[in-house]
C-alpha cells in the first residue's frame, strides 16, 4: 500500500501590498508518497517556488498563507508555531535553494554551517557534529573533506557549493528534501554530476524529494511524477512516463515542444507565444487562454476545474473536459 508522506490541500498564498492583494498560489493540491520523487515544473512566475516555501512557512511579509493544509505524516504544518516548525525545518524536511552562494553564510566556514545544523537537530556534541559533517562532505564527493571543512563559501566553485548545500540538507537524514532549481546556475557537466549524486544519496537514505525546475531534462532524468503549474495553479499532473508520452494540457505540450530532442536532429523547436501573466493582472477564465492555440470563448469566460482522469493523473482544461482530443 502506498503511504503518503506529504499532502498539500487547497493551498492559497497571497501577498498583501500597498497596491492590493496579489494572489501567487491559488488552490494548489498535490501529494508526495514515501520514497517518491515529484517534480514541479513551469516557467518562472508560475508559483513553483512560493508553493515550496509555503510548505515550510518560509513566506516573508507581505506574503501570507491564507488557506489550505500542508499535512506532513498527518500533521498540519500550517498550524504549527515558529518554535514547532523550526524543529522540522532542516531536520525532517530540508531544502536546497536556487543559489548556494546567497544561501551560505559568507563569514562562517562550510563545515561550521553543516555542524551547526547537526548540533541543533541531532543533539550531539561538537566533535560528533564535526565528524558527521566531514562524513557528509565525503559522501557528496568533495575531495579532502577534512581540509574543505575549514573553507569559506567564496573559496569554492559553484558545483562544490551546491555539494555543500546537499551535504547540509541531508546531514540530518530528512524524510523529505525540497530542491528548488538545484542545477540552474551550474555547467551542464556539473549538473549531471549533481543530479547523479542526489539520486544516489536519496536512494541510500530513503528520502522523498520535491524537485522544482523549469528543465524538463531534469524531470525526465529524476522524477516519478510531475506537477505542471501555470498562473499559480496546477494545470496537469501525471506520471513522468505518461506526461512525456501523452501530454494533455496545451501548456504542457508547449513546454515539451520547446525542449531540444537529441535523437531528432531535424526537429524544429517551437516557443509558446506570449508571456506568463503577472499575478496582479491575471486574465479571466483559464489563465492560459491568451497563449493557447486551442482557446475557445468558454476558456475566456470560465475557469475549468482540475479533473481527475485516473492513474494519479489530472487535467485542468476545457478541451479535455468537453471530451475533445488535443494532439501534440
Amino acid at each position: 500500500m502506498v503511504e503518503k508522506l506529504l499532502e498539500v490541500k487547497n493551498l492559497y498564498t497571497h501577498f498583501f501590498t500597498e497596491q492590493g492583494v496579489i494572489p501567487s498560489v491559488n488552490g494548489v493540491s498535490f501529494s508526495v508518497n514515501k520514497g517518491e520523487i515529484v517534480g514541479i515544473v513551469g516557467e518562472s512566475g508560475c508559483g513553483k517556488s512560493v508553493t515550496s516555501l509555503s510548505i515550510l512557512q518560509l513566506i516573508d511579509k507581505p506574503g501570507k498563507i491564507v488557506n489550505g493544509e500542508v499535512l506532513f505524516n498527518g500533521e498540519d504544518l500550517i498550524k504549527l508555531n515558529e518554535k514547532q516548525i523550526k524543529k522540522i525545518r532542516g531536520n525532517r524536511i530540508s531544502m536546497i535553494f536556487q543559489e548556494p552562494l546567497t544561501s551560505l553564510n559568507p563569514v562562517f566556514t562550510v563545515g561550521n554551517q553543516i555542524s551547526e545544523a547537526i548540533r541543533i537537530h541531532q543533539k550531539v556534541n561538537k566533535q560528533q557534529a564535526k565528524d558527521k559533517a566531514i562524513e557528509m562532505l565525503r559522501k557528496v564527493g568533495i575531495p579532502n573533506p577534512e581540509k574543505q571543512y575549514y573553507s569559506f563559501p567564496h573559496l569554492l566553485s559553484g558545483g562544490m557549493r551546491q555539494r555543500v548545500m546537499i551535504a547540509m540538507a541531508l546531514s540530518c537524514n530528512p524524510e523529505l528534501l525540497i530542491a528548488d532549481e538545484p542545477t540552474t546556475a551550474l555547467d551542464v557537466t556539473i549538473q549531471a554530476q549533481i543530479l547523479s549524486l542526489m539520486k544516489n544519496l536519496i536512494e541510500e537514505l530513503q528520502t522523498s524529494i520535491i524537485i522544482i525546475t523549469h528543465d524538463l531534462g531534469v524531470v525526465a532524468e529524476m522524477v516519478d511524477r510531475v506537477v505542471v503549474m501555470y498562473g499559480g495553479e496546477i494545470v496537469e499532473q501525471a506520471s513522468v512516463y505518461d506526461l512525456f508520452e501523452n501530454p494533455r494540457h496545451p501548456y504542457t505540450q508547449g513546454l515539451l515542444k520547446s525542449t531540444p530532442k537529441v535523437h531528432e536532429l531535424e526537429y524544429e523547436l517551437e516557443s509558446i507565444d506570449g508571456n506568463v501573466p503577472s499575478p496582479d493582472n491575471m486574465p479571466t477564465g483559464c489563465k492560459f487562454h491568451p497563449r493557447c492555440p486551442f482557446a475557445m470563448d468558454k476558456c475566456k469566460e470560465e475557469d475549468p476545474s482540475l479533473l481527475s482522469v485516473g492513474n494519479d493523473s489530472a487535467i485542468k482544461c476545457w478541451l479535455y473536459q468537453d471530451r475533445k482530443v488535443v494532439q501534440v
